[in-house]
């Protein structure tokens, strides 16, 4: 009886666990959804023409150009009517900036991320901000966006830093939304916005090149040491007349140092400068990364040396005699007080593996010391020069000519004279969409692993950038395999990321979500309340920019299609890279997984310019089979394009050999694929960098002829009739062998099929592989046995690496292979077998595949898409 109840108890607990968490999930889907509605109220209220709001580093405190300029304008009598709110992320922390200011009804605080501030964010007329606004902002029509930033680089940034553009996606996404950038120079435009965050061609604003705004408040060195004393004694710190030395390291980054870490290190440093110096005249005063601000805080013996985080940077700057700072571009920023500047990075070469620099050791405007004692020896020698501006190097001027020369103390008047005033004409400015290039957007997929991935990533490596600007969407994913296919989008390429989700109220999310699904046509798509919704979500993508063509490369869901109807461009295309109609219906275990999907994508075709296949026999398929849907007349093709010297270096073949037959002896590859198969199927083993180490994985074993297939393992690829076919020449040649890769939901129905059929030691399914070009390398035929497709890749790569083809005739396959390579074979298993076995007794004579002439080919038909004159 105890057990049965027992039984009873832990099967109701199954139950009711789900809905338990459903329950205590409850209160904050509530409130997501409460804040949701209240945000997006707030974005359909009148925007507030003489309030400004200004945001520095996500409201960790007034701070930088930020509050150089509301601090200006708070002067000017022309702003007296204006009301100014500032974004603090900690009330308490900040309290003494906020008490400064609380007799003054003009200023108001407002805590970052809280309903107060999404309030301010989507109704303020202005929005300053040195960094960049959260995720769901959208700058709304009739509001002026300034985006500062926050300093000359020093550090490379955005693109810059390779194989990181995901990092660079939000601030990306503010520069395109923001109608101002500030830069110090034309010096900085080029390498930060223009290069580093790839803004040429693309930002629809002005750059404004009239110097840094925060630098104004160090050009009187009496004001700025009271205002230095002052603050500091506001924040219990003993202030007195001694010269600063000032030491303003940056943070090195959480990969790196843990802000504890550092914090050591800078402990150690401050006390070994002091007791080599005179502290009777000198006073070292630490500046910190805000990251470890708090941290340094904390420490006892630093508590006379840590200057408090509410003290603009350019106060200490202005009351320094000397600065000694690391990888901070805030020496760029003390350039113009003429005073020595000391470099103390030990760790050079270790930082630059993590982040490189845009200048060398000997291109600063200093001495550079990497240990503590070289570091004391040059600081002692700029303390003692009687004229500290004759000590300093011929960087320095050649820096201070390049980025600070308009830093005069008038920086401020002149940026909100450009902003505010209507005169951005008398003063520098420049805009960067000043080009003859046709500017593409491409939503190339998820970017998993599969044909679509890499077609898109080959036609990135084969556009001419030098008459396209490209623009590359995808779905932000931190999955590494997602990570993996970002980083190889070339670096010519602006790659952009989607994150976040809709604004917008509950009610008009679940229409938008319902006609996703139901297509076009269905209920509530013609509602304006939808049109807004799709616009500002481009807004909130995309910002200000423009495009001349837009196209859906994935062409799978309505999703990216719909998005790009509601942005500006002269026209919108869709690629097909399959026969769609039987896609739609293809049926797995019952179900019509693509079906939803694929109709009310059909159902956009209608407001699109050109739907392109892939070969021009899938044009002809498609162009007949969805001609309900739209005209066929918009119907078109492009060939997919190739990449082969990356499958060449893949495969381990060196570019100047034709191909892999004439690269290594039958018996060589069959004990190459031999070890290849086990360390792939073999967990334990890894899989090896040259076939010579893969030797020793697998012994001495006898020559076999192989086949290579892959693909999805999915209905449509038809693997049971290649499985069924291989059995057959199997029992006329025990020497043969089938290696299928790649993955999908028929996995464990094929498996079934190779045991059933006794071929478990001769066919091998190896699921997906980072790289099949090795595997395809080390065959002898590559074999597709599909119901239908479109352009498969695969046939390409196996036609680049030398390897004969074998393919069933699926509806556009003389688009899909060049003339007179590859057999063609009727879709059934014993013309399969028969050819799959002539091969094994015969050498198949094929025409040779030009690369490079195919590609020539492809693009031309590419560039067709968009010929005016087409």
């Amino acid at each position: 009886m105890f057990m049965y109840l027992s039984e009873l108890i832990l099967k109701q607990k199954d139950k009711l666990m789900p809905k338990l968490d459903s329950a205590r999930r409850l209160p904050s889907k509530v409130k997501r959804l409460i804040k949701n509605e209240i945000r997006t109220f707030w974005q359909n209220y009148p925007i507030q023409n003489n309030t400004v709001l200004f945001e520095s580093f996500s409201g960790n405190g007034m701070l930088c150009h930020p509050e150089a300029l509301f601090r200006r304008m708070l002067d000017r009598t022309e702003f007296s009517d204006f009301k100014f709110i500032w974004v603090i992320n900690d009330f308490e922390r900040y309290s003494r900036s906020i008490e400064d200011f609380k007799s003054d009804s003009r200023v108001k605080f407002v805590k970052y991320l809280s309903f107060e501030y999404y309030k301010a964010l989507n109704t303020s007329k202005y929005l300053i901000n040195n960094v960049s606004f959260p995720t769901q902002f959208v700058k709304r029509p009739g509001q002026v966006y300034v985006n500062t930033w926050h300093g000359i680089p020093l550090k490379k940034m955005g693109y810059d830093i390779e194989g990181r553009a995901s990092d660079a996606k939000n601030i990306v996404r503010n520069f395109l939304a923001a109608d101002f950038l500030l830069s110090s120079s034309s010096s900085m435009t080029d390498s930060m916005y223009a290069k580093a965050f790839k803004m040429e061609n693309i930002f629809e604003g002005i750059v404004i090149e009239e110097g840094s705004p925060r630098t104004d408040r160090q050009f009187d060195t009496k004001a700025s040491k009271e205002e230095f004393n002052l603050r500091l004694s506001k924040e219990g710190l003993a202030a007195d007349n001694r010269e600063v030395i000032l030491y303003a390291p940056t943070w090195k980054g959480e990969s790196y140092f843990s802000p504890f870490t550092d914090a050591s290190a800078l402990q150690q440093i401050i006390k070994k400068i002091e007791s080599e110096i005179d502290t009777s005249r000198y006073r070292v005063m630490l500046k910190a990364h805000q990251v470890i601000s708090d941290v340094v805080t904390d420490i006892p013996s630093l508590k006379n040396n840590v200057i408090p985080n509410s003290v603009p940077t350019n106060v200490a700057l202005g009351a320094a005699s000397y600065l000694i700072t690391d990888y901070s571009s805030i020496f760029f920023d003390f350039l113009p007080t003429k005073r020595p500047i000391l470099f103390y990075i030990p760790d050079l070469l270790d930082y630059r593996e993590y982040r490189d620099l845009y200048l060398e050791p000997e291109d600063l405007p200093g001495p550079v010391s990497q240990n503590a004692d070289d570091l004391i020896t040059s600081l002692r020698e700029a303390i003692s020069s009687s004229d500290l501006s004759a000590s300093l190097n011929p960087q320095h001027e050649t820096l201070s000519q390049m980025y600070t020369v308009k830093d005069d103390g008038n920086v401020c008047d002149r940026v909100i004279d450009s902003i505010f005033g209507d005169k951005i004409s008398f003063y520098e400015n420049r805009r960067l969409n000043a080009t003859s290039k046709i500017k593409l957007l491409i939503y190339v997929g998820g970017m998993i692993p599969n044909g679509i991935t890499t077609s898109a990533l080959n036609l990135l490596d084969n556009i001419d950038y030098e008459k396209y600007d490209v623009t590359v969407l995808c779905p932000f994913s931190s999955n590494e395999t997602q990570q993996r296919s970002f980083r190889q989008v070339n670096n010519k390429a602006r790659l952009v990321f989607r994150f976040g989700t809709f604004n917008g109220g509950y009610i008009d999310n679940f229409l938008r979500l319902r006609i996703l699904k139901n297509g076009s046509s269905s209920f509530g798509a013609s509602f304006k309340s939808q049109k807004k919704l799709w616009k500002r979500e481009w807004h909130r993508c995309f910002g200000d920019a423009r495009f001349d063509h837009m196209i859906d490369f994935s062409g799978y869901t309505s999703f990216w299609g719909t998005l790009f109807l509601h942005g500006p461009a002269e026209s919108r295309a869709i690629w097909m890279h399959n026969d769609l109609a039987a896609d739609a219906h293809r049926s797995i275990a019952g179900n019509m997984p693509l079906k939803s999907g694929l109709f009310s994508t059909f159902s956009l075709y209608p407001k699109f310019d050109k739907l392109v296949s892939v070969s021009q026999g899938l044009a002809e398929i498609n162009a007949l089979s969805l001609e309900k849907w739209t005209d066929r007349s918009k119907f078109t093709w492009a060939s997919n394009t190739i990449n082969a010297e990356k499958i060449r270096k893949m495969a381990q073949i060196a570019d100047n050999e034709p191909g892999v037959l004439v690269h290594s002896d039958r018996a060589t590859r069959s004990r190459n694929m031999g070890n290849l198969v086990t360390a792939i199927i073999d967990q334990t083993n890894a899989l090896r960098e040259t076939p010579g180490d893969l030797d020793t994985v697998v012994g001495a074993s006898p020559t076999f002829f192989t086949f290579f297939s892959a693909g999805r393992l999915s209905p449509e690829k038809n693997h049971t009739r290649l499985i069924e076919a291989f059995r057959e020449v199997h029992e006329k040649n025990p020497q043969t062998r089938l290696v299928i890769a790649g993955d999908g939901p028929l996995r464990g129905e094929l498996q079934a099929k190779i045991t059933q059929l006794g071929l478990s030691e001769s066919a091998k399914l190896v699921g997906h592989t980072s790289n099949p070009y090795r595997l395809m390398a080390n065959s002898d035929v590559f074999v597709l046995s599909s119901d239908y497709e479109g352009q498969p890749m695969v046939l390409l790569e196996a036609l680049v690496l030398g390897l004969p083809v074998i393919t069933t005739s699926f509806g556009s396959v003389k688009g899909a292979l060049p003339p007179n390579v590859g057999t063609i074979v009727d879709k059934n298993v014993d013309s399969l077998a028969n050819a799959m076995y002539r091969h094994t007794v015969e050498n198949v004579a094929y025409e040779p595949f030009d690369a490079m002439e195919y590609n020539e080919r492809a693009m031309n038909e590419f560039y067709r898409i968009f010929d005016q004159d087409n």
